[in-house]
């Protein structure tokens, strides 16, 4: 039997101080205008409209000054040139496009509560997965040092393989895996096109090849599709539909190589939107549908209602036939009058994530 899981980390050393929880408006305010920031800073050339929003930006952010504000939520890395100057008192951007200057805007990022990372360790110590898909996750010397660090020094228990692909989110929260089995293929899809040559996927859609014991070759497509953090327009939900489209190309294609393929990670909508219904084509399916899993609250998120189930393990056929049991893992999430949580979250500042872990077992 092996048991595979998908698990929102939600970062396990750093996060940005953006997507704390207690700054919800400020963050998300935040967040946009990094995004707008770095996009305009990548322009061949700045239009008098880039200037303006530029100059708009940093009288928040205060990237003009020499010393800006240590707790500013977004600052910037000047390596050459410069972009703002000061003139009579007035903010002025003397760049004029990308070749004049080298440089980005970051996120401040704060330590995340040891706590909260010591309880993410112990959700999966709890399970024990031997496949566990790693969604917000920092980069791969980070899944290192937790898994040597918390979950081999705190619970025995450790990963001999495990990896990290970049995406292309900016605040750097990316896709990983931990497995007992050797990882033998990576392939990427972080530069899969939409039709106006934008990337298609906001982290990417990484295919991890896996050989199991018994020498069959499982294929796991890890994703996190488009958040609803900052709304969800049409736009929102026309791109989510767009890239469960294209994972579920990948995924048609990935049973050329082994017809033991799983869709896993946060999916950010609910089983019956359309954004999702792709991914429920041809015989796919959620391990959700097996009789062992929590019927009353199947919800993955905060209280576990059935519109909070948004993380996935989505089956091929032929892996459906090998499901024995699926379930919820909550106690890493403060909910106490809902169900009890681990004697080590006291509060929903050391809660492991906001999200549940979900487990399955496959008989192979």
């Amino acid at each position: 039997m092996i048991r595979i899981a998908t698990f929102n980390l939600e970062n396990l050393f750093t996060r940005p101080s953006a997507m704390q929880q207690e700054r919800a408006e400020q963050g998300r305010k935040a967040l946009e205008d990094h995004a707008t920031a770095n996009a305009i800073a990548g322009k061949a050339r700045y239009s008098q409209a880039d200037k303006t929003r530029l100059v708009e930006l940093s009288k928040t952010y205060g990237w003009h000054q020499a010393n800006p504000p240590r707790n500013a939520l977004v600052f910037i890395c000047s390596i050459r040139g410069r972009l703002f100057r000061i003139r009579q008192d007035q903010i002025e951007v003397i760049a004029d496009g990308r070749d004049d200057w080298v440089g980005w805007f970051e996120l401040r990022r704060d330590d995340v509560k040891w706590q909260a990372t010591y309880n993410t360790g112990r959700v999966i110590d709890a399970q024990r997965p031997d496949i566990l898909i790693a969604v917000e996750v920092e980069n791969r010397p980070t899944l290192e040092r937790f898994n040597e660090q918390v979950l081999s020094a705190q619970f025995n228990f450790r990963y001999p393989h495990f990896m990290v692909i970049d995406g292309n989110d900016q605040r750097g929260i990316d896709l990983g895996i931990f497995s007992q089995f050797p990882i033998v293929e990576i392939r990427s899809h972080v530069d899969d096109p939409r039709p106006d040559g934008s990337r298609l996927f906001s982290r990417d859609c990484p295919e991890f090849d896996i050989f199991l014991p018994g020498g069959e070759r499982l294929i796991l497509l890890a994703n996190h599709l488009k958040s609803k953090r900052n709304g969800n327009d049409d736009a929102s939900r026309n791109l989510r539909k767009a890239q469960a489209e294209r994972a579920r190309a990948i995924a048609v294609n990935a049973l050329g190589r082994s017809p033991l393929v799983l869709l896993g990670g946060d999916l950010n909508d609910e089983p019956g939107s359309a954004a999702l219904a792709a991914l429920f084509e041809g015989g796919f399916q959620d391990v959700m549908a097996h009789p062992s899993y929590p019927q009353a609250r199947p919800g993955t998120y905060q209280t576990g209602l059935a519109n909070d189930k948004i993380d996935y393990l989505i089956l091929s056929p032929t892996l459906q036939t090998r499901l024995r049991a699926a379930g919820i893992e909550r106690r890493g999430s403060y909910h106490p009058r809902l169900w009890e949580p681990f004697d080590t979250v006291g509060d929903a500042s050391e809660e492991a994530s906001d999200h549940h872990l979900v487990w399955a077992d496959l008989d192979f």
